[in-house]
């Protein structure tokens, strides 16, 4: 029991580190753009074509790797992810 305990925190970590070391900065080359996307993402509920498809897959991991709290406006929320994105890409 304790070893899959320390796996699962491992895994966790592991997880953290490479999004944050990894995945994040590649939102550095366009910022501006991906969080465009976002921001469109976050004011639809409308499905995606297939012509869209690619910024909505970008736009989708920006937001799982910097989720929105319940009850957090979506002015303050893509601030708040701009102010991340202006901190990592120093």
């Amino acid at each position: 029991m304790i070893f899959v305990l320390v796996a699962l925190l491992l895994v966790f970590n592991a997880s953290d580190w490479y999004a944050a070391q990894v995945l994040l900065p590649r939102y550095c080359q366009q910022p501006e753009l991906a969080l465009q996307r976002l921001a469109a993402v976050v004011a639809t509920s409308s499905t995606v074509g297939e012509a869209a498809r690619r910024d909505h897959m970008i736009a989708a991991k920006l937001a799982f790797l910097v989720p929105r709290a319940a009850d957090e406006a979506q002015d303050v929320y893509l601030a708040r992810v701009r102010d991340q994105l202006e901190q990592l890409c120093r």
